[in-house]
Formats: structure tokens, C-alpha cells, sequence
């Protein structure tokens, strides 16, 4: 075995069996079973709403994903620019001018989870890779649509006294391409128990091979995200794994090192990504619940006469936490940017139509939505 001139650090690529990872099932399949149990009702959830419900709540979760896994390779994006590029994508309201590298990245995304029933092709990858870089970088050059052609290395510290972190397979562009045919023959076969563990094993061997001068991990994450679609049986995204992802940066990258030295077994990166996934579904939960709530609601309500300022009202109790803590006449008319009688009348208003309930007296007093 030929060991790293950084450090006599083997890299997991350097392993005979390379690309052959092994995991602890009896490990796992705890935690799998939790990610199963914490995703099934979301998918259940969500196919009680209308396709344009469902497609505003996706609307929630390709914007947080596209912010997220931009801010994860240290890149802020505008947020109204991401609102509009994901609108229109989606056919949702306005047809606006959003940013063009967005609008690109965002195909990308579209296209790999309505599609990823379908095999993922070289040609298609390639592509993907051109579009996310559609605006093409000026100050730093980089081979777009083509794979990598020399050596890749994550390094740390001054120069002299550099720490390498890590250093992918090959050095050239003929090897990159044969460890990229072996990972999308892998990933194209039904090798794996769930699709669940074969998105966290398809984020991790993909980031490893590190196949693109950049964009890797936005690519991985991509993959992961086709093969989570795969899993979820559902062709539109509904949670963010970028966003739990950048949560908890630092585990990642420490987590991602750790494993890519020395053995094949990665029990510890398949464990945490399903955690990520379980906690990422989870949060997605209380939102649907916002979403599903919401709808039921204004369904309920149809008939019922509101002004500007009511509606404002409503609209934020059914969005926010507001609707279990309720909230004071002072904070409503800050809300409504009104006078204290339009707000005394507003909620004397809605109590008597039986939509919000008092609690309180005096200055304690709080109105919530009687749901």
C-alpha cells in the first residue's frame, strides 16, 4: 500500500478495495428507522395539499436549500434574487428577473429530483457542472463542464508550515474519469437497502473523488438530494438537507476529514447524515403543519369580510408562532401601523366573528386564533 507523502497518512482511496465501503448495519439501522419514521408523514402531509400548495411549500425549501448550500462554500447570495430565479421555476406568481448563476443552479436542482428515477449520465453531470457556472469566473479560471486535470488538495495554514487535510484520487484528467465512470455505475444500480444510505455513501464518494476544479460539494449535495427524492418516493423536495448541513459546518468538515483517512468503513459519516436528514424532515414538519393549517383555515373562512389590517393579522399568526402565544392590541397595532381605536375595533371585530379568542385581562390581555 502506497502511503501519503503528507503526514504517512493513508487516504481512504489508497485502500485495495477502494470504493468498497463497508458500514455497521446494526449501528445504523437505529438511526435509519428514526429518518424513516421522521420522513413518512412529512410525504403523507404533503399530499393532502393541492399541487399549488405544495408547490409554494417547495418554493420554501429550494429557497432555503439554494441559500444554504451556497453559504456552506462561503458564498452569500441575494435573497430576493433566489425568491424570484425559484418563482419562476416554478411558475409561481410574476414572471421577475432573477439572477442568471441562480436560475442556473436551480435547473440543476429541479432537474435532478424530478428526474431521478432516471440513470444520471456522464454527459448529464458534465452539463450540470456548466450551468452552476454560467457566469463564468474571472479572477481564477476553471475548467467548466470538464473534469479536474491535475491534483486536488485541501490545505491549511502558511506557507512552509501548510497542513494538508485532504487529497483526492488522481492527478489527471484520464483517472478522474474512470473513478467517475466506477461512482455512476455504482450509483445507477440498486446496490443499496435504502436509498437513504446510499445518499449519504453517494455524498461522501463523490466528495471524495472530488472529480471538478470546483463546485464538488454544491455537486454532491445535488446527488444526495436526487438519491433523498429517490428514498422520499416523491418527485418535489420537502425538506433542506443543505440547510441542516450548514447548521452544523464545522461537524461536517471535521466528520468528512476524519473519514476520508485510512479505513472504508464509514458507519460515522452514513450515522450523522441520516441524523441530519431526520432533524432536516423534522423541521419541515412544523412548517407543512404552518402551510396545512394555513389552508384549512382560509378554506374555513371563505365568506368572511376582513380588512387590510385583519388580514395582515391573520396572515401572521398562521405563519409564525404568534398563533400559540397570541398576541396584545399594543403589538397588533404596531403590526397594522394603526391607531389604538382601529386596533380596539379590528379585535373586537374578529372575536365576535368567532376568529380569535381572548385570554387575559387588563394589560395581560392576548388575542390567539381560535383553532
Amino acid at each position: 500500500m502506497i502511503l501519503s507523502q503528507y503526514n504517512n497518512i493513508m487516504w481512504i482511496w489508497q485502500q485495495k478495495n477502494w470504493a468498497e465501503f463497508s458500514y455497521r448495519s446494526n449501528e445504523i439501522l437505529p438511526v435509519l428507522e428514526k429518518t424513516v419514521k421522521a420522513v413518512a408523514p412529512l410525504v403523507l402531509l404533503a399530499c393532502e395539499l393541492e399541487q399549488e400548495k405544495q408547490l409554494q411549500f417547495e418554493s420554501q425549501i429550494l429557497f432555503e436549500e439554494t441559500l444554504a448550500t451556497a453559504k456552506i462554500e462561503g458564498e452569500i447570495l441575494d435573497r430576493e434574487s433566489v425568491r424570484s430565479s425559484i418563482a419562476n421555476r416554478l411558475g409561481l406568481g410574476k414572471i421577475t428577473q432573477g439572477s442568471k448563476n441562480v436560475s442556473a443552479f436551480v435547473d440543476v436542482l429541479l432537474e435532478a429530483i424530478r428526474f431521478s428515477n432516471t440513470p444520471l449520465t456522464e454527459s448529464q453531470l458534465l452539463q450540470w457542472h456548466s450551468m452552476m457556472f454560467y457566469e463564468k469566473p474571472l479572477l481564477h479560471p476553471l475548467n467548466i463542464g470538464c473534469y479536474r486535470n491535475d491534483i486536488m488538495q485541501v490545505i491549511s495554514g502558511r506557507f512552509g508550515k501548510q497542513t494538508v487535510h485532504f487529497q483526492a484520487p488522481c492527478d489527471n484528467r484520464d483517472c478522474v474519469e474512470k473513478e467517475m465512470q466506477h461512482f455512476l455505475h455504482w450509483l445507477n444500480q440498486a446496490n443499496e437497502s435504502s436509498f437513504y444510505i446510499k445518499a449519504a455513501i453517494a455524498k461522501f464518494y463523490f466528495v471524495t473523488i472530488h472529480p471538478f476544479d470546483n463546485g464538488n460539494g454544491r455537486l454532491s449535495r445535488i446527488v444526495a438530494e436526487r438519491c433523498l427524492a429517490q428514498a422520499d418516493a416523491t418527485q418535489i423536495r420537502l425538506y433542506s438537507i443543505s440547510q441542516q448541513i450548514e447548521k452544523n459546518k464545522a461537524d461536517y468538515y471535521q466528520l468528512l476529514e476524519s473519514c476520508q483517512k485510512g479505513s472504508l468503513d464509514i458507519t460515522e459519516w452514513i450515522i450523522w447524515f441520516l441524523q441530519q436528514v431526520t432533524e432536516a424532515a423534522n423541521v419541515s414538519q412544523d412548517k407543512l403543519a404552518k402551510v396545512r393549517l394555513t389552508t384549512l383555515f382560509w378554506d374555513k373562512h371563505r365568506d368572511v369580510s376582513f380588512n387590510v389590517r385583519q388580514k395582515k393579522l391573520l396572515q401572521r399568526l398562521l405563519e409564525t408562532d404568534d398563533f400559540k402565544a397570541g398576541i396584545s392590541r399594543g403589538k397588533y397595532k404596531s403590526l397594522a401601523h394603526t391607531t389604538d381605536i382601529s386596533a380596539a375595533r379590528d379585535l373586537k371585530d374578529l372575536f365576535e366573528k368567532n376568529i380569535l379568542i381572548v385570554i387575559g385581562a387588563g394589560r395581560s390581555t392576548k388575542y390567539l386564533l381560535n383553532i
